[in-house]
């Protein structure tokens, strides 16, 4: 039931339309311009413009005032903010704040490399295979990340909020490397299509499906 929630979302059919909305390609637009302004201030490399990927890219059908992007298109990434801390020297360090790995906060330490949600996604870790628990993840407060989880900034908390729905509701298989020892890298996550709606929909959708996990809890 849960799995089927998720895919109904990430498809466009849990919730309706509103021609009011302003189109995905406008959000597009502001993503870019929202790259640009970091560039300018030194916080980003890269390409700043977003462009849509073909439908026959695609894995499905979507809404009309949808559209397909590459992952790596429209996120912020910030893996080279991390810095990894052994085990034994955890030991030695005050336990203040959390210190995040692949699959969410493994300990605590005594600084911190962020003060902002951040959406976190598993770099590695037989998880990204058996996913028996969510692969993405939002940060919250001041925290640490090593380097087994992918950091990624978006436009807002709500965009975040909505891209970690949707990669926890894909099959990502393809794009992991390695059976012994699963990875997903960058290039591979940057990728990834994603489907994404008008951000006023993503705001309606994302607050359908926590009212739903919460009945699916109850059940």
């Amino acid at each position: 039931l849960r799995k089927t929630i998720l895919t109904l979302a990430v498809q466009g059919k849990l919730v309706p339309q509103d021609p009011n909305d302003e189109p995905a390609l406008a959000l597009l637009e502001k993503i870019a311009t929202h790259k640009a302004n970091l560039a300018k201030a030194g916080k980003f490399r890269g390409a700043p413009s977003v462009r849509p990927i073909a439908n026959n890219e695609a894995d499905f059908e979507i809404p009309e005032n949808w559209c397909w992007v590459r992952f790596g298109d429209i996120m912020i990434n910030r893996d080279g903010e991390r810095i990894p801390v052994s085990k034994e020297e955890r030991a030695t360090k005050a336990k203040l704040y959390d210190y995040y790995g692949a699959s969410g906060v493994i300990d605590k330490i005594d600084g911190y490399l962020f003060d902002k949600p951040l959406l976190l996604i598993s770099e590695d870790g037989a998880n990204l295979i058996n996913r028996s628990t969510p692969i993405a993840f939002i940060a919250r407060g001041k925290y640490w990340v090593n380097n087994h989880a992918h950091v990624l900034d978006g436009i807002s908390e709500d965009f975040l909020r909505f891209i970690e729905l949707h990669i926890n509701a894909i099959n990502i298989e393809k794009y992991v490397t390695g059976s012994a020892q699963p990875k997903m890298n960058q290039a591979k996550m940057n990728s990834i299509p994603i489907a994404l709606p008008p951000l006023a929909e993503q705001r309606r959708i994302v607050a359908k499906v926590e009212q739903l996990m919460a009945l699916v809890d109850e059940l």
